[in-house]
This record gives structure tokens, sequence and C-alpha cells, in this order.
């Protein structure tokens, strides 16, 4: 299995590996019109919503941030997951009489930025979440320091009361390392204050790169702004544009910085991620991170899932959440870490920089499978494959579906030609964590009413549809 050095620490810490019917894009050189006075609307309803928050296992303790900010326009009370005319199922007709443009809409796709069609593919955890404990940063000055305490180091036992897919309930960032390119992100969750919907809680598009809804962008110098090109090596962390007040007595503790830090998505929540990733001696994208190849992490992009405190703390510094026992970090057994699709690039015969690897870890134990080494050769595969039997070699049959006891047996394809749809969805009621790779130009009919759209807002019937999904 693969587990991630700490974040902070990457270029310096070597990774430990042990064994154990289509939808056409649009396509156009110009910009799409209405696009930012679509996003000038989002900011508008941003700036006038509220937040919900529910409690946690500690009263007081956590930060929660359930349907994060309001969401990026108004869906109305019709909404039919796509806007008003949307059919018993939420498969609207992309009409928003409410509301057009309060969604990002469809990317456009420059000559040559999309090849062929492919089939998509699909792994879907199911029983995602334990009880247990997982040390939780504190002010020294304030404690309780009954975890681990040592050079000024204290870490409290943060008690996980249920089994409802925790800790990944919590409040997560999500971390992008390069070579990466990315046209479109976005965020949905349950709207609080209507249960018939979920809502674009975050938006951003390249086409006006400078209008982050409910995103802020963090590392690499996207602090200032996000262009969506990510260099090797290099990371950005995404979280929502929701303050933490790091310093003297926060909770979880992290020390005062210079620059603002922010809090994560908590409670049920889907990202949509529309990126490709270029193999970094092919196709330059950005500027590198990296001294050179030999790197661990050189060629090697990421879509990470963490909890809000563990990037807060410096991820890493010394004194983090990610093992019980700081100095022993390779352990992962504290709040961990979600490596969504992870290109594992560590020098030995594991390293594979054509094939993601996809794994939880944490207090709860090991769930996934690392990398997927030389036993997967996508030399001899067709272009039209996204999802690998690992065993055969060959196209999976069907979605590949994990538990805590059984590792999914399938890996995605890295998507170096074009682009793909990354979307992670994780459930809370249901505890289930599905991951789908989705070709722009081969968009499964019953998530229509998701993609290419984007949509202000989608119906719980599209969401239970994205769960049902087994592609190919």
């Amino acid at each position: 299995m693969s587990r991630s050095a700490p974040l902070g620490e990457q270029s310096q810490v070597a990774e430990v590996s042990v064994h154990v019917d289509p939808v056409e894009p649009v396509t156009s050189d110009s910009r799409r019109v209405g696009v930012q006075w679509g996003m000038m609307c989002a900011l508008v309803s941003l700036a006038l919503g509220t937040s919900g928050c529910k409690g946690d296992a500690l009263e007081g303790e956590r930060v929660d941030t359930s349907s994060s900010g309001s969401s990026l326009g108004d869906p109305g009370p019709d909404d039919g997951g796509a806007g008003s005319g949307g059919d018993e199922n939420g498969a609207g007709d992309g009409s928003d009489a409410d509301g057009a443009g309060d969604g990002l809409g469809p990317a456009e796709f420059d000559d040559g930025e999309l090849d062929p069609p492919s089939n998509g593919g699909t792994i879907t955890f199911h029983d995602i979440g334990a009880t247990g404990w997982y040390p939780s940063r504190r002010d020294p000055a304030v404690g309780p320091c009954n975890a681990y305490e040592a050079n000024g180091c204290c870490l409290a036992m943060h008690e996980v009361m249920g089994d409802e897919l925790t800790p990944w309930d919590d409040e997560l960032v999500l971390t992008l390392r390069g070579p990466m390119q990315v046209k479109q992100l976005a965020v949905y969750q349950p709207d609080d204050a209507s249960s018939d919907h979920w809502a674009l809680i975050s938006g951003w598009d390249d086409r006006e790169p400078a209008v982050a809804s409910g995103f802020a962008f963090h590392g690499n110098g996207t602090e200032t702004g996000f262009a969506g090109v990510i260099g090797t090596e290099c990371l950005v962390d995404v979280t929502t544009d929701q303050g933490f007040a790091c310093g003297e007595g926060s909770v979880p503790y992290c020390a005062a910085s210079g620059s603002e830090r922010n809090t994560g998505w908590s409670g049920s929540k889907l990202f949509v991620v529309l990126a490709a990733m270029p193999h970094a001696d092919e196709n330059e994208v950005g500027a590198p991170c990296s001294q050179g190849t030999g790197g661990n992490w050189w060629d090697a992009p990421w879509l990470g899932l963490s909890l809000g405190e563990l990037v807060r703390a410096g991820a890493f510094s010394d004194c983090h959440c990610y093992a019980k026992n700081p100095s022993e970090w390779w352990l992962g057994d504290g709040c961990g870490q979600f490596n969504v699709f992870e290109v594992v690039n560590d020098n030995n015969e594991y390293r594979n920089l054509d094939v993601f690897s996809t794994n939880f870890f944490g207090y709860a134990g090991y769930v996934g499978e690392g990398p997927c080494g030389a036993q997967c050769d996508v030399s001899v595969l067709g272009d039209e494959v996204d999802l690998i039997d690992k065993a055969l070699n060959a196209e999976a049959i069907a979605g590949a579906v994990a538990s805590p006891s059984q590792g999914p047996g399938a890996a995605f394809r890295r998507p170096a030609s074009g682009y793909r749809y990354f979307v992670i969805l994780l459930d809370v009621p249901s505890r289930t964590v599905q991951l789908a790779i989705v070709h722009p130009s081969q968009i499964p009919p019953s998530i229509g009413a998701l993609l290419p759209d984007l949509p202000a807002s989608i119906s719980p019937q599209i969401v239970e549809e994205l769960l049902g999904l087994r592609l190919p």
C-alpha cells in the first residue's frame, strides 16, 4: 500500500510502500456568454447567505462547515436537478428559468484538448466509518494533552463516537498535486434549509479564474488567485472561503501565521474536478516545484482529502494528527488521509506513472489498495480504458466495489492525453464513497443532470444515480 508522506515534507521525506448515450462537449475559442454575470450573482448569493452548523462527538471542540455558505444561485422550488423542467428522476433538460448561469455551465475545450471518448470507471466503497480515536492538536497552554505531549507538542484524544463515514464526515480539505491542468471545480452539499436538493456550495471556472465563489486556495502562490495550472511536485490546498482563527487557544490548535487559514467541507459532499494530467516530460504544465526528475513525487499527480486540522497544522510540522505518535508518522494511524486519485512515484518496483492508487488509512485501519506497479501495463490497453482489472491487466468488466474487508481489485488510469471529470461523492447516511472518472464526451445519461452543466443544484435522485453508477 502507498502512504503519502506529510504534505509539507513531500519533497524531503521518502514515501513508504508496503507489500501488503454520449453528451457532446462545448467547443469554442470564445468564453461562454454569461459566465462572468453568473459568477457575480453567485458571489452576491454567498454574501447574503448563512452557514449551517452541526455538533460533533466532543461538544464545542470541532469546526463543522456542513453546507458551507450559501449555494451559488437559488434553485427555486422545482429545480428538477438541473433547473425547472426536470423529469421525476431529476434529469432536467438543462434549462433553468430561475437563474440561468448560476451554475458553472459546460466547459469549453480548445482543439486538441479532448482525446477520443473513453468508457469511464467507478470504484465504490461501502461500510466506511468506524468508532475510535485520533490525536487532535491543542494549545499546550490549554490542553488537554492526554494523547501525546513532548517538546511543546500537545495532542488530545479525540473520540469518534459514530461510524457513519467517520472521520471523512469531518471537514475535509482537497489537495491537488501537479502536473495538473484544471478547468472546473465544484462542490455540492445537501441544502440545510431544504431536503429536496443538493446545492452548489463552491464553484470555480478557468474562464473566470479570478471569481472563486466559495473557494479559497493556499500554496504554490495561489493565495492571490488560482489559475488552474499546477506544476509537477507543486501542491495547492483547496478549501472553503470561511476563515479559521488560528492562534492562541484555537481548537483544533494551529499556530498563527501570516496568511489566512480556512475550513474544509464537512458532512456529505460531492466534489467534481475537471482536469487533465499530462506527463511532465511530454507537456510541461506550469512551473515545476521539483529540482529534477529524481524526486519521489515527480510526475505524480494527486487528488487527496485530509482533515482540515491536518492541513492547518502546517501539514506537516512535527506535531499533527496524522499519526498517534508524530515521530512515527509513517504509521498513519491517527486521522490519516484519503489518497483519492494518486500516482505513486517512489522509485521502486511499485512505481507506475500511468495508474492511480486509491486508499484510505488512519485510526480505523487501511481500506483500498496501493500502487499497481508493473502488473498494470497500460501500453497493451486500448485508449478507451479508464478502469483496469489489476489481476488481468485488462479493462474491468464493471465498476469495482470495495469495503474495509476487501480491496476493489481495480485501478483508475491516469488521463495523460485529455480531460476527465473526477467525481468524489462522500455520502454520510449510506456510509458510501463513490469515485468516478468520466470522459466529457461520454457522459452517462443517468447523471446528465449533473454533467456537463454543473448546475446550481441537483436533486437527491441524481445523488442516488451517482451512488449506483457502475462504469465501464
